[in-house]
């Protein structure tokens, strides 16, 4: 029997009125449906609602052959060479349905009709109106569910105005002309479901709202980016399929056809599916090479960067705005460090428009990119042991937090230079671990450079990026004789920036994001117990706020994006018609562009007022030796921080103790005092106090005493 998680034909079979309280089944392949196995052409109305099909077979479930019997519940002979479907359904209320997914698997090329009206064509020529029953399908197209590891987009969406057009009150037909590949092709199947979405709770996890519009782009103004696969598509995540790939650009001003020649590019590829989390997207971003006829990388120029080989296609669905990541890497290339160059073009896939997308260099080892020595794999002693080398911190494949060496490769490098940066990377979080961490030669200065440490904190303040100082968190280091400071960036992933989730508090304008509770991998708090560094991080703030971080300057930035984007923008949300879904998280929702442009720079004016506000309150008190009242473990933790008029602490404890909390100012002259009892484990304390609510804003200091000694200390801020 059909395993039924695959891809129902979309139909709407309703012999029950349709709920418009949620998405609603309107017909699947589990419904009786006629068809007609063709070795020879059909009358030339047999799509219209008046045709009569009563001497065609009867079927239910997935129709074809050529695939496992499980997922075939018709089969038919080999020798078919295409075939007519007929589908009958029921609407009680053709007015209640705003909106409808055509979700359908299929083997090769299909079009579909809706009372005789064409709703959709998948890989077949506009220019045979009707093909003949002998014709075939543009291109080849293999079972999406069947053969794919990440989810496949099977829906096709029906706006209101087919649904005004082609639906009626009563009974509905659906036609279906399924074509092969070649007449002698060796497989064909189709498989559909129909969906009534309105008022259906938006999860691109679920089939049902995996979908996308069929938009054919005429020209554009901005450079096209035509990927060919075989049959298979891209179905495995981070494993390359070959491909061709086309560019086109007819240059500033002119429009680009997808007739046009290919005059950027035009040759093989290797390509996948790029992402962790972002993978599963309805639209997807990729990964790929451009190689050449042996199969081997070939570094060519594209859209004016510099050759490489190396590239990424970055396809925002996620961010709404589109230009998250293009906006990052430009601003960060203005501090005067590398950034990956990026270009917006429009990709067309086996096809179909996949929307705006933007092409941008992968973080790698060049001289036009991360331009470092390059380390070869006999260099495993000496100074050409030390570099150079790329690391990062980023996800695993259990979503884990995990040290990463980018450069070398796996397959290059050598087990002395994985020890070599392993090693560089322990003796630095040693060295910060330590007293003597502010030591100006045998500190941590020894090891990085403080200058990159401080732009990489303000650009990833300045957006609050969930990731950042977690995922994607690239670092970079030079052979000794050249640089021996490990260098922080580039900057990579931001399509969870300026508020645009809930995931380690993003969506707030308040607070550092260096200290989330899960963002202490690279130690910035430790670091800004250093007053220097902290004097460094202030005064560049201060200056770049007089400069391009000017709130002005930034939102011009913006506006410039969005007029440039604008028409491929709308193109975009044609093909994927979720500007008003709720993408990712809850209660945060932008109903059209414009409004997410507003929001995005509400956010951005007061994360930046809340940072001016705060910045020079910024320095985290050097903790050295506190003395221990006695061997038990006693540790705590205030929040929130910076507080208003209340003030929490959860305290650890190994045993039973009266300690004292204290507040004292800048100057040690205490503020605050109050005597707590806690027990043995976690306890929560709150501290309400008429005084807490009127201590002045500013910067304070709470110490934690047992028996009149020090146990451990912080900073809280008042707001």
């Amino acid at each position: 029997m059909k395993i039924k998680i695959l891809i129902s034909l979309l139909l709407i079979q309703f012999t029950i009125s349709i709920s418009t309280n949620a998405q609603s089944l309107l017909l699947n392949m589990d419904s009786i449906f006629r068809f007609n196995a063709a070795t020879s052409e059909p009358p030339s109305d047999w799509y219209m609602p008046g045709f009569n099909d009563s001497t065609w077979l009867v079927g239910t479930s997935a129709i074809g052959f050529g695939y496992p019997v499980a997922n075939i519940g018709v089969p038919i002979n080999h020798g078919v060479k295409s075939l007519y479907l007929r589908f009958r359904f029921n609407v009680s209320n053709k007015g209640a349905i705003k909106k409808a997914n055509f979700l359908a698997d299929f083997d090769d090329g299909y079009i579909a009709y809706l009372n005789g009206k064409e709703i959709l064509r998948k890989n077949i020529s506009f220019a045979h109106q009707f093909p003949a029953y002998n014709d075939t399908s543009e291109r080849s197209h293999e079972s999406e569910y069947i053969n794919r590891t990440t989810y496949p987009v099977l829906g096709y969406y029906l706006d209101s105005l087919i649904i005004d057009s082609c639906f009626v009150d009563g009974e509905n037909i659906i036609a279906v002309h399924v074509l092969n590949d070649s007449l002698n092709g060796s497989d064909l199947m189709f498989d559909m479901d129909l969906y009534n979405m309105t008022n259906g709770v938006y999860d691109y996890y679920n089939n049902l709202f995996r979908y996308k519009a069929l938009f054919h782009v005429d020209s554009s103004d901005f450079p096209l980016v035509v990927i060919n696969t075989d049959e298979f598509g891209i179905p495995n995540k981070n494993i390359n399929t070959n491909a061709l790939m086309g560019i086109i650009d007819n240059g500033k001003g002119k429009y680009n056809l997808p007739s046009d020649p290919c005059n950027v590019y035009n040759g093989n590829i290797k390509i996948s599916i790029r992402g962790q989390s972002s993978a599963d997207f309805p639209k997807q971003s990729y990964k790929l090479s451009t190689i050449n006829a042996a199969q081997n990388d070939s570094n060519v120029s594209l859209l004016g960067m510099p050759k490489e080989n190396d590239w990424i296609l970055f396809g925002p669905f996620h961010d709404k705005s589109q230009f998250r990541n293009k906006m990052v890497y430009d601003l960060g290339s203005r501090l005067g460090s590398y950034q990956p160059r990026s270009r917006f073009c429009e990709l067309i896939l086996n096809g179909d428009l996949e929307g705006l997308y933007c092409l941008t260099e992968n973080i790698k080892r060049d001289k036009n990119r991360v331009n470092i020595t390059k380390i070869y794999p006999e260099d495993i002693s000496g100074i050409a042991l030390t570099g150079g080398y790329i690391v990062k911190y980023d996800k695993n494949d259990n979503n884990v937090q995990q040290f990463q060496i980018v450069y070398p490769k796996d397959d290059d490098i050598q087990h002395e230079q994985t020890d070599y940066i392993n090693s560089f990377m322990q003796r630095y979080y040693s060295v910060l671990g330590g007293e003597s961490f502010r030591d100006p030669v045998k500190g941590f200065r020894g090891y990085i450079s403080e200058s990159s440490l401080v732009d990489y904190i303000i650009m990833n303040e300045i957006t609050k990026n969930a990731d950042a100082y977690l995922f994607s968190t690239y670092m970079y280091k030079d052979r000794d004789d050249k640089d021996s400071l490990l260098k922080f960036g580039p900057l990579w992933d931001y399509d969870l920036a300026f508020g645009n989730t809930f995931f380690q508090k993003g969506n707030l304008t308040y607070g550092w994001q260096f200290g989330q509770p899960n963002n202490g991998t690279l130690r910035i708090k430790r670091l800004f117990q250093d007053e220097n560094l902290v004097h460094l991080f202030q005064n560049r703030w201060h200056s770049l706020r007089q400069g391009m971080l000017q709130t002005d300057s930034i939102f011009g930035i913006i506006d410039t994006l969005v007029h440039t984007i604008q028409k491929p923008v709308e193109r975009n949300y044609e093909v994927w018609p979720v500007i008003d879904e709720s993408i990712f998280f809850p209660n945060y929702v932008s109903k059209s562009y414009s409004e997410e442009i507003v929001n995005i720079k509400n956010w951005l004016g007061a994360r930046l007022q809340w940072i001016d506000d705060n910045i020079d309150n910024l320095f985290y008190p050097v903790f050295i030796n506190p003395v221990q009242a006695d061997p038990s473990s006693i540790v705590f933790e205030a929040y929130p921080n910076p507080f208003s008029n209340e003030l929490n602490l959860l305290i650890s404890s190994d045993n039973s103790a009266t300690l004292r909390i204290e507040i004292t100012n800048l100057l040690g002259q205490v503020q605050f005092i109050e005597n707590v009892m806690v027990v043995s484990g976690r306890q929560e304390i709150k501290l309400e106090n008429s005084i807490l609510e009127n201590l002045p804003s500013g910067v304070f200091i709470m110490r934690l005493l047992k028996n009149d000694k020090l146990i451990d200390l912080r900073k809280v801020v008042k707001q």
